[in-house]
């Protein structure tokens, strides 16, 4: 018998208010996620793939609309749940880094407060337990001097820095699922190249599940074992990450691998 996938999503539509009228962005997408593994949602800007992650986690606008036969995850229909249910959800079983930690991470509290602030409400540790798991989190996303750093507010560490303690708080809880929306985008070359080192050194000793929002093809190359490739607001193809850069079948698809650039 054939395990469940970690997460499944059936017909996923989402629109927005248009006047008295409703514009779908995202038209009935379907994808999978098995434990452990990588899934590289990928396509141009625009196309859907930052509003399909935040429709799984219920974080759409209030103008946007979510409908989906299913969002399954552990045993939870998240299509169905209630906020109460989400909440418990997010940040306790799946983890989100965002795009950019600087309007991520709360200004006005420490690095060490905020993710103390997680460890506190999904596993109701104590001040000084919590404080002492922080510094393990910050010294495994490879921040040195770790116990030194916890008490800096966020627009003290680099942008290297931030996006690390970004990763550290989303693992806080050994979520199952990390979300990771464009993780390396506002980072340059070699920092990009640091941190999905660290993404897929921390998955291997975690066993976490990834799905990574992306428009880059080499992020893709070194981090999928799948691929789901979204063009305006619908899934044109998807499939095993080797399959897909040595036999693409969409036009969309062919495109996307013509315009890397050649060495």
């Amino acid at each position: 018998m054939t395990a469940e996938p970690l997460l499944a999503v059936e017909q996923l539509s989402i629109s927005f208010a248009a006047g008295a009228a409703r514009l779908d962005v995202v038209s009935e997408i379907d994808f999978a996620l098995e434990r452990g593994r990588t899934l590289c949602l990928v396509g141009e800007s625009g196309c859907g793939k930052s509003i399909t992650a935040m429709a799984l986690l219920g974080l759409l606008p209030r103008n946007a609309q979510r409908r989906a036969r299913a969002i399954r995850f552990e045993g939870i229909d998240l299509a169905a749940a209630g906020e109460t249910a989400l909440r418990n959800v997010r940040g306790r079983n799946i983890g989100t880094i965002f795009q950019e930690p600087m309007t991520s991470l709360n200004p006005t509290m420490t690095v060490g407060e905020q993710i103390g602030d997680v460890l506190r409400q999904h596993l109701h540790l104590g001040r000084a337990e919590a404080r002492a798991r922080a510094i393990e989190l910050l010294d495994m996303v490879r921040i040195a001097r770790a116990g030194e750093r916890i008490d800096d507010y966020p627009f003290m560490f680099s942008g290297g820095m931030r996006q690390r303690a970004m990763i550290a708080l989303a693992l806080a809880c050994a979520p199952a699922l990390l979300i990771a929306d464009e993780p390396t985008t506002a980072l340059d070359v070699t920092v990009q190249a640091e941190i999905l080192d660290l993404l897929r050194d921390l998955q291997r000793e975690t066993g976490t599940a990834l799905l990574m929002i992306t428009h880059d093809l080499g992020v893709v190359a070194e981090m999928a074992d799948e691929v789901a490739v979204m063009y305006a607001g619908r899934i044109v193809e998807r499939g095993p990450a080797q399959m897909l850069f040595e036999r693409p079948e969409h036009p969309y698809t062919i495109g996307l691998l013509g315009a890397l650039p050649s060495p």
